[in-house]
């Protein structure tokens, strides 16, 4: 059986070359000996060696394969010369691709789940790695700012606040949806066609229409526009090319995994950054990382804070709803079981009975038999403007609040009044 056996692998093993020499016998009329071993060593390994034309799918657990799903914007679009330089590129900088991908770790499983729920292409989420490299402090010669290089005039059309404490435009939650809602609102405009909308979101929709009309065309590659948005839209056509097949171009992705990272906790009033990180035991710098918009120590703007998805939980049951450490230099404690007796002015807002009488909260503790007003903050109120309405002296509602002049209340703040 053995002998039947071998005889058999070895009638194969002649016709089989016998095949190979047919191949190359045409070309070897003219070649060299060496030509003709290289010819069929080309055969040989063409036939024997995997073909790594497409990527295997990667580990469920990491985000890769889930953004995969949905990248469907280069297809027909790899023969353009500008989308073959950008992939080559990327290709050779390996060291970009990991510094750009660590960037985005923090923010990619939000913004992914945000682009998802639109039903937007993938290719979406990584625009903030052609804009900002993923950076939220980047500010462009124009103005522009943080991951999406959002302008300050859209930036106020779509009610991103901007003032001396806090940019809402380098907040990774309020940018991004301002982001998607400009990019749904040009892919409308530009009757659904993605290359056009995602143009015109770094030159302007005023610019690509007039290009559209000069050059008679709603191709993105036979338009005449400016050199950056030209190679914008290759750009990241080719990133996302490298995320499709990473071993197709040598290229190597840093795991991101497939679970939230982070977590938005929503506050009655703004917190101090400082205190919040001891609150939940962790580094004031990691925490000043995530909330990038929060520009001085004491926020005065946004009525949320982003943490670690860990400490999301714990900071919620810390701040009790609500009770948060004043916007001031010098915060008060908040009222947690470890100071409740020291802190009976935060305290009479958790535990006692309210009653509301239009503007003001009025809130007893039955413990002190004392009684609290506070006045909730409308869109374009002052202290001092509060303060001449129900007739007090406004330093002494500044004293009673732990605020300064400079302060900025935000609407739905609760100012105390007595």
């Amino acid at each position: 059986m053995k002998s039947a056996s071998r005889n058999k692998h070895s009638l194969f093993f002649t016709v089989f070359m016998l095949f190979v020499y047919g191949l190359t016998s045409t070309q070897a009329l003219a070649a060299t000996p060496q030509e003709v071993n290289n010819q069929t060593r080309n055969i040989l390994s063409h036939i024997f060696q995997p073909q790594n034309t497409y990527e295997i799918p990667g580990n469920s657990t990491e985000i890769w394969s889930r953004l995969r799903s949905r990248l469907n914007l280069g297809s027909n679009q790899s023969s353009q010369p500008l989308f073959q330089r950008h992939v080559k590129s990327f290709a050779k900088h390996q060291d970009y691709i990991n510094m750009v991908i660590k960037n985005a770790s923090p923010y990619l499983f939000y913004i992914l789940e945000e682009v998802e729920k639109r039903g937007m292409p993938s290719e979406i989420a990584l625009l903030p790695i052609i804009e900002s490299d993923f950076n939220p402090h980047t500010l462009s010669h124009k103005g522009a700012l943080g991951l999406w290089q959002i302008m300050p005039s859209l930036g106020k059309i779509h009610g991103l606040k901007q003032n001396a404490s806090y940019d809402a435009r380098k907040d990774v939650y309020e940018s991004t949806k301002a982001a998607l809602d400009h990019l749904q609102y040009l892919h409308k405009k530009f009757n659904g066609n993605w290359l056009l909308a995602i143009a015109a979101y770094n030159c302007g929709e005023a610019r690509l229409a007039r290009a559209m009309r000069q050059n008679k065309t709603n191709d993105f590659w036979a338009l005449k526009l400016p050199k950056e948005t030209m190679n914008f839209v290759p750009k990241l056509l080719a990133f996302a090319a490298i995320i499709k097949t990473p071993t197709q171009y040598g290229v190597v992705l840093p795991a991101i995994p497939n679970k939230p990272v982070i977590a938005r906790v929503h506050m009655g009033k703004p917190i101090d950054i400082a205190h919040a990180a001891r609150l939940v035991d962790i580094s004031e710098t990691q925490l000043r990382k995530l909330n990038p918009g929060i520009k001085k120590s004491a926020s005065s703007g946004p009525l949320h804070l982003v943490v670690p998805v860990q400490h999301a939980e714990n900071l919620k049951q810390k701040i009790g709803g609500g009770s948060t450490a004043p916007a001031a230099s010098k915060p008060n404690p908040v009222a947690t079981q470890d100071s409740s007796k020291k802190t009976n002015k935060n305290k009479t807002a958790v535990e006692g009975d309210t009653s509301k009488t239009s503007d003001v909260t009025i809130v007893k503790n039955s413990k002190t038999a004392t009684t609290a007003k506070f006045h909730t903050v409308k869109k374009g109120e002052s202290i001092p403007r509060i303060s001449k309405k129900y007739g007090l002296n406004e330093d002494k509602v500044f004293k009673l609040n732990n605020l300064t002049h400079k302060s900025i209340i935000q609407p739905g703040q609760k100012i105390r009044l007595s």
